[in-house]
């Protein structure tokens, strides 16, 4: 309630605002209600099929992996990420051999352990800022409980043998010699960082491996993006390298439920990047 309240006085004191808010909330819902997600889930598993991956066959094999992991597998939810289904896709197809895998922005560690459950024979490098950085303390509301939040993590990272966990700043790769067939970059999503992040990658992907690049947004204006969750710098960066003919890259859906994909401005992708 207290919420609520906070929200109207806020309303009540910027009243030119309200049509604007009311035009929103009317587009988004209709967008929502003619939003048709069977044409955006066919259309997906066309583009996996055209990256030679079954996605049907993915999400089956994500479905069993995840319940021995004890969670619940829901494409269609509100927070599922199509990343999962693309490792998943991947760790069936015989046609990829991944054995090592980077990580680019640890979290929480469970991608680290899904990865380590898709590809058991793999040898996976993640990397995190120190905990003492001031940007690992102030983003993703840890302020407060960074050593809670560093236990819970390293707890799940020490369930697998084969995820091994870096404190480093994603920039000191440029010094980094190990190669990688698969690399996954999911770390700060701005400038410079991920721009720095996708070339170093190219640096340290063999012949034939993939890069996956995650939140690309297509849409985005650089009034509205931010160094760390929201920005433009992943698509103009891969834009750029395709023009100069050092990569090819394909854009899959990040998520096709209705709530997250059916205002164009707002949808997310995951790239998916071969270096030619």
């Amino acid at each position: 309630m207290t919420k609520l309240i906070k929200k109207i006085f806020n309303n009540l004191l910027k009243p030119h605002r309200i049509p604007i808010k009311l035009f929103i909330k009317l587009n988004y819902y209709l967008k929502c209600k003619n939003y048709n997600q069977d044409l955006f889930e066919n259309e997906q598993n066309s583009i996996f099929n055209s990256l030679g991956m079954n996605r049907e066959h993915g999400i089956k094999n994500l479905d069993l992996i995840k319940k021995n992991l004890g969670k619940t597998l829901e494409v269609k939810s509100d927070m599922s990420s199509e990343h999962e289904v693309i490792f998943s896709s991947l760790s069936i197809n015989k046609s990829f051999s991944i054995i090592d895998i980077l990580e680019i922005g640890t979290f929480d560690g469970f991608n680290s352990l899904l990865l380590s459950n898709l590809f058991p024979n793999s040898k996976i490098d993640t990397i995190d800022l120190p905990e003492e950085d001031e940007n690992f303390i102030n983003f993703y509301n840890r302020k407060n409980k960074v050593e809670e939040f560093t236990i819970k993590r390293n707890r799940i990272l020490s369930k697998k043998k084969n995820v091994n966990f870096f404190p480093l700043n994603s920039l000191k790769l440029l010094k980094h010699k190990k190669k990688y067939d698969l690399i996954w970059i999911d770390g700060a999503h701005g400038y410079p960082i991920v721009c720095i992040d996708i070339i170093n990658s190219l640096h340290l992907i063999n012949e034939g491996g993939i890069i996956i690049c995650d939140d690309i947004y297509l849409n985005l204006s650089k009034n509205n993006s931010d160094n760390m969750y929201h920005s433009i710098a992943s698509y103009e960066t891969l834009n750029e390298l395709k023009k100069q003919n050092v990569i090819n890259f394909t854009l899959v859906y990040k998520r096709i439920n209705k709530k997250n994909n059916c205002i164009e401005s707002k949808r997310k992708f995951v790239a998916i990047v071969r270096k030619i």
